[in-house]
């Protein structure tokens, strides 16, 4: 595999050298070295032209786009104050709506979405106090602390008291 190799590259080598030396039909080499040098300056020139083109107009679009950002941010187009009703219903319970009540109970008021605080949601069921005690409980520093000690003989009481009401109950019922 490595002579294969080696004799591609040779045979490449040699066809492209040979096309400085053969000769078209009429009388010119295939490849000059003036031919080459003459290409590769028109390609250069193309592609300097493409990408300062290309340059430019980025710039160009970068320009506006920075442009419209500043004149959104700049614009005070804040939200107009509105109008809203509110009522209470039979129930008690306060409606705030865009149009008043039908049955003519609404009173109006001006809501400014300028002051409005948007606040994130929390859980209230701590402050009524049914909120779920965490699983895991603190790491104990010592396995012979008196509290955890006291509280195992505590659920070991307790254990005990259910298995014996749960012996009683199946005795009574056999």
């Amino acid at each position: 595999m490595k002579y294969f190799a080696y004799l591609a590259i040779m045979v490449l080598l040699i066809s492209v050298a040979a096309l400085f030396y053969l000769q078209r039909p009429d009388g010119q080499a295939w490849l000059t070295s003036d031919g080459i040098s003459s290409k590769s300056n028109q390609l250069t020139e193309q592609v300097v032209a493409l990408s300062s083109n290309t340059f430019a107009r980025a710039a160009k679009l970068f320009s506006e786009t920075s442009q419209n950002i500043v004149g959104s941010i700049a614009s005070d187009t804040s939200p107009q104050a509105m109008i809203i009703y509110r009522w209470q219903d039979e129930q008690g319970q306060w409606h705030y709506s865009d149009t008043p009540d039908p049955d003519g109970k609404s009173r109006e008021m001006v809501l400014d979405p300028n002051d409005i605080t948007v606040v994130a949601a929390e859980d209230t069921a701590i402050l009524k106090g049914s909120a779920k005690a965490p699983s895991i409980g603190f790491t104990p520093t010592s396995v012979y602390d008196p509290v955890l000690i006291k509280k195992l003989f505590e659920d070991a009481e307790q254990v005990k008291s259910t298995l014996e009401q749960r012996s009683k109950a199946l005795d009574a019922t056999q």
